[in-house]
């Protein structure tokens, strides 16, 4: 069984009864929503379609925390804009756009950037933008009734922290943040409430402004998260959503909202899975506010939506995982082509079968692709030129499917990203430099390859595989001497066409490449 699946039968359990089941999943737009925030998107995402797929109806929300604060300023912001940090303390929606194009706010263009990401990924969801709940008053009564239970609130605050409660302290809490009228700040002190007239009377520390609100109708206030985050779950009536690992720690925020949407609001609190963290190997460390960052956007430059949903669905929400920027996206490439051909074969596993159910896109005509393991083979040796390559799988009995392109474009920006070390350029003359440092023996080898390619009217990758190593191994030499024979030899060829130790595969090379660019080079 599928996780998604488990945690459906899980939440059906819980509320067997219940007309519309609600998914639910947040973030803040700090910066870039970066890949390891994905799974805030992903898991409630495939635990709706599980839902779907047991016959339930289904609302699957994604909560844009635009109301947060801006609490430090990413790399790619100050990199484009001086004094930026004039800003912090204010609300996302409540910060200019840094980058000039149409969006209204710092919050929208990454929202946009965001959304426009999940699109392009084929997830439907329905996202509630936090800065315009509250701004239209739509928790004005929420708001002034965890102000009315503010001590209890403190009490449930302090019992999962170390510290001891306080009388003082619990008369100077309050369970909200207020952002100043006039310099939008939240860099305020509550001064009093009035519980009975919901008058709440601040002062800013920024600017020095001082004055008198309701809290029916002044809309600059947010509640504090772990009170915000339940009264949500009672507005929309959420039934599943997932966090990091942090949140679900005991004592965690999850635990704490818990007891504050139970003693409080009198609901139940969702079902709740937490998500391990994803790593990155292969680049710096990354996160939304530091301006090193993998988005979504950035994913599909090398991964095509399936293999991304495909990724994310794989993984038990639990296990950790690393996003790798080397060979590894290949391998994710061949195990995906695996699993897809036993999918349409109707051979797949239980498990496997979900899993594809999960990641593939609707309307979509799916069969087995050329692989990607060809193409950024290939790619290279062609030097990216499109119509060169499609003759090039040709030469070696391929078929370049119809979406193959797509998959030319991803392996394009990967090896170019990602590897640029694999991009071999042919020698522009003859490596007599390097010929010259030869045996005769090695020398007669090389004219046996020289004369064989010469005269082949047709080079095909497999003929010319084993030609070559029917000239350099030794029936008389062991297995592993006769590996490193391989070895010398391949150093050979490849510093005589890329004055390089390494190169691409040379049968594929030799069969995809026009024979009149190469030929010369090996004539020594």
């Amino acid at each position: 069984m599928h996780w998604s699946e488990r945690l459906a039968d899980k939440i059906i359990e819980k509320n067997p009864n219940k007309e519309t089941y609600v998914c639910a999943g947040g973030a803040s737009p700090s910066g870039s929503i970066h890949i390891g925030n994905f799974r805030d998107m992903a898991v409630p995402y495939f635990v709706a379609k599980a839902l779907k797929k047991k016959g339930k109806n289904v609302r699957f929300i994604f909560s844009l925390d635009d109301f947060d604060r801006l609490r430090k300023v990413p790399v790619n912001v100050s990199n484009v804009v001086d004094g930026f940090e004039q800003h912090i303390g204010k609300a996302y929606a409540n910060v200019p756009n840094p980058f000039g194009t149409e969006e209204s706010s710092y919050a929208e263009y990454f929202e946009n950037e965001f959304m426009t990401a999940v699109k392009n990924l084929g997830i439907d969801v329905e996202f509630i933008k936090q800065n315009v709940k509250y701004k239209n008053g739509d928790y004005a009564e929420k708001v002034a009734y965890a102000l009315s239970k503010r001590e209890q609130i403190y009490d449930i605050l302090m019992s999962f922290k170390s510290q001891a409660a306080t009388e003082e302290g619990k008369k100077s809490y309050y369970p909200i943040e207020v952002y100043c009228s006039e310099c939008l700040k939240d860099s305020t002190v509550i001064d009093s409430y009035n519980d009975e007239t919901h008058e709440l009377t601040y002062h800013c520390k920024a600017c020095g402004k001082q004055e008198t609100v309701n809290v029916l109708s002044y809309f600059n206030i947010k509640l504090g998260w772990k009170v915000d985050w339940p009264m949500r779950w009672g507005v929309e009536g959420v039934d599943f959503e997932a966090g990091g690992i942090d949140h679900a720690t005991p004592g965690g925020s999850y635990d704490v909202s818990s007891v504050i949407a139970r003693e409080i609001f009198g609901i139940e609190p969702p079902t709740f899975q937490g998500y391990g963290w994803l790593g990155f190997q292969g680049v710096s460390s990354m996160h939304s506010s530091s301006g090193v960052n993998i988005t979504p956007a950035g994913a599909m430059k090398f991964y095509t939506p399936e293999v991304i949903r495909w990724l994310f669905a794989k993984y038990d929400p639990e296990d950790a995982y690393n996003f790798y920027f080397d060979d590894t996206i290949i391998r994710h490439y061949s195990e995906f082509d695996k699993g897809l051909a036993a999918y349409l074969a109707g051979e797949a596993d239980e498990f496997t079968t979900s899993l594809f159910d999960l990641c593939l896109l609707d309307g979509v005509k799916y069969q087995n692709e050329t692989s990607f393991n060809t193409i950024s083979s290939l790619a290279p040796i062609v030097n990216f030129n499109h119509e060169s390559l499609v003759k090039a799988v040709s030469a070696i009995d391929l078929e370049w499917t119809p979406r193959a392109d797509e998959r030319f474009e991803k392996a394009t920006y990967f090896i170019n990203t990602y590897q640029p070390e694999k991009i071999f350029k042919l020698l522009d003359a003859k490596n007599v430099e390097f010929a010259d440092t030869l045996q005769d023996e090695e020398k007669a080898v090389v004219k046996k390859l020289y004369d064989y390619l010469y005269n082949a009217e047709t080079v095909k990758d497999k003929e010319v595989q084993q030609f070559i190593y029917n000239c350099v191994n030794n029936p008389n030499l062991t297995k592993k001497e006769n590996i490193a024979v391989q070895q010398k030899y391949f150093k050979i060829f490849y510093n005589l066409l890329f004055g390089k130790d390494s190169g691409p595969r040379l049968y594929l090379f030799f069969a995809a490449s026009n024979k009149a660019s190469y030929i010369e080079l090996l004539n020594i």
